[in-house]
């Protein structure tokens, strides 16, 4: 879906399409002066709109704050129209819908103003869990735009102090580029470019001879970029391209994404992308836009200017043959990318290739099925089932499978496939434990092993002799089991003689193989409002003198659960 509002008359339009770094698109226009700035001081970034990230893009802008606690504002007159509270993800997290169609996304923050704050901790009580989703009514909550509705912080998945912000299209949910939105950011850095990158794309195809990837770093003179040490490039056949590309801008080390990647081929436009939004049904898309197997292994994120047949993401408006280009013997070609950031700085590279006059059929690896990235596919052998849905992947896979025994897991290893593969859908994958202690059935889950050997829990349930599950990676699968409770380490001394000059209780939790699901705390038999950071394995109440009696001796219990039900108790009296 693409947006096509205009809010302004035609000859100004007209002006603004010729001068304006703000407009990316003559179908497409964002207001420029509607929206004030969510915070009070210079904005400098650390991370941009669609920036790679892992299994997504990025749906905002990082605002750098330094530390917690900074003003955040609300950046126009709307209603509150959502409120998130999670360990992970955004954290806590504040969404205002605007009269104009869009809404602003407050994320990662500290805490809210009064009024919400009083509003979000009733709630929590109401419901006994500092974890919710709230979708709100228009009336509820209405804020004036340079309202100060939170603090920023560094909560959920952060890592470190930042404001995430976003703008959105209301009715679509689509995430749109906020620097099209006339917020006043330095930016006079154009991208660089580190890495060209040749892909071979089938049997018959080379680059310099070879049938894999090739890698060519990248130098910068006479203010362009070009291939490092200008080696000979000789291509046959049907070649793929990519580039390891960021922008940077002024004032900030942070490594941003780029805005709009183009590729001529003897001055023909074969390829040309931009994010000016996406959507988040189409996010995951990613792994295949990016070269999946480089993130996984040497942690690249690398823009592809070729597509996969299913890749359906819709960032494309060119993409002659599917960016796929077929280089003949005795031609001679120049090969341009044009990379620019949303402020029109800009940053090009040039490649000369001749025609490879080696033409050679490279032998295919083994393997066992060819799975059909478009339609439904299964596989069944002795104590493994899998079933794959459709569109599962982005292109046709010529799949390998394989098991081995080992003694401290309670099924074979099931070896599904290659790891660096991304699958794009969720699969129903099935393990039949060749044993396990009698009464223990609850507490089966199926292991995914890692290349270093670690363990991720992808969940299980015990079912008709087999432990079922859903999966979204490739890779090696065993059943295996969870007996042991999480632990908790209290990091305040309850010996002391009173806590009354402590601002909070606080613990050290964790679980080791199947990972925390829930988490209580009780004074005095009742419930109070213990917040998890999950990426510090940190939990903690904070004394709240409305709830607790003062001069008092209390009685604290914890309990936290594992994903498999396995729990730990924490118990202690003490004095405030």
């Amino acid at each position: 879906m693409k947006i096509t509002r205009t809010y302004i008359t035609l000859p100004l339009l007209v002006l603004l399409f010729l001068f304006s770094k703000q407009i990316y698109s003559q179908s497409v226009l964002f207001p420029q002066n509607y929206f004030r700035p969510p915070v009070d001081f210079d904005i400098t970034l650390s991370g941009n709109f669609a920036e790679l990230r892992n299994n997504h893009f990025h749906s905002g802008i990082d605002i750098r704050t330094f530390t917690t606690g900074k003003k955040i504002y609300a950046v126009a007159d709307g209603f509150v129209s959502r409120i998130r509270i999670a360990s992970g993800g955004y954290g806590k997290a504040i969404y205002i819908d605007h009269p104009n169609g869009y809404t602003s996304v407050y994320g990662h923050l500290d805490h809210f103003n009064t009024e919400i704050e009083e509003f979000v901790k009733s709630y929590q009580y109401q419901n006994n869990s500092f974890e919710f989703d709230l979708k709100m009514q228009k009336d509820e909550m209405i804020v004036k735009k340079g309202t100060v509705i939170a603090a920023s912080g560094n909560t959920g998945s952060s890592a470190g102090p930042h404001l995430h912000f976003e703008i959105r299209d209301t009715e679509s949910e689509h995430p749109l580029n906020p620097l099209f939105f006339g917020f006043k950011i330095k930016d006079t850095t154009p991208p660089k470019i580190f890495n060209f990158y040749a892909y071979p794309l089938d049997s018959s195809s080379n680059v310099n001879g070879s049938n894999h990837r090739q890698n060519f770093p990248v130098t910068f003179y006479n203010n362009a970029y070009h291939l490092k040490g200008d080696p000979q490039l000789k291509l046959l056949g049907n070649i793929g391209f990519a580039l390891e590309t960021n922008d940077y801008m002024d004032n900030t080390w942070g490594k941003c994404g780029i805005f709009d990647l183009k590729m001529k081929i003897n001055d023909t436009l074969i390829t040309n992308y931009s994010f000016q939004e996406f959507s988040f049904d189409e996010t995951t898309y990613i792994n295949s836009h990016m070269d999946y197997e480089l993130n996984v292994t040497q942690n690249k994120r690398i823009h592809k200017t070729f597509k996969e047949p299913n890749n359906q993401l819709s960032i494309y408006s060119t993409i002659k043959n599917n960016g796929i280009f077929q280089f003949k013997k005795n031609g001679k070609y120049k090969i341009d990318f044009f990379v620019s950031d949303a402020n029109l700085n800009k940053s090009s590279l040039r490649v000369y290739a001749s025609g490879n006059e080696l033409e050679k059929l490279f032998p295919t690896d083994a393997y066992d099925m060819v799975l059909d990235g478009r339609k439904k596919n299964s596989l069944t052998k002795e104590g493994l089932e899998i079933e794959f849905p459709e569109n599962s992947f982005y292109s046709n896979i010529n799949f390998t499978y394989s098991c081995e025994k080992k003694e401290n897991y309670l099924s074979n290893i099931h070896s599904i496939h290659n790891e660096n593969i991304p699958v794009h859908n969720y699969y129903t994958i099935a393990i039949k434990p060749n044993h396990f202690p009698e009464g223990k059935s609850d507490k089966l889950f199926i292991a995914r092993i890692n290349k270093n050997g670690n363990i991720i829990n992808e969940g299980g349930i015990y079912f008709d002799s087999f432990v079922k599950t859903k999966s979204r990676y490739f890779g090696k699968f065993a059943v295996s089991i969870d007996t042991i409770p999480p632990t908790i380490k209290a990091l305040t001394n309850f010996n002391l003689q009173s806590l009354r000059g402590q601002k909070s209780i606080r613990f050290k939790i964790s679980d080791r193989l199947t990972g925390i699901k829930s988490y209580e705390g009780f004074i005095d038999g009742q419930w109070v409002l213990f917040e998890y950071d999950a990426k510090n394995d940190l939990l903690f109440y904070v004394f709240d003198k409305k709830r607790l009696t003062p001069n008092k001796k209390h009685q604290l219990e914890l309990k936290v659960t594992d994903k498999v039900q396995n729990q730990k108790i924490f118990s202690s009296p003490f004095n405030w």
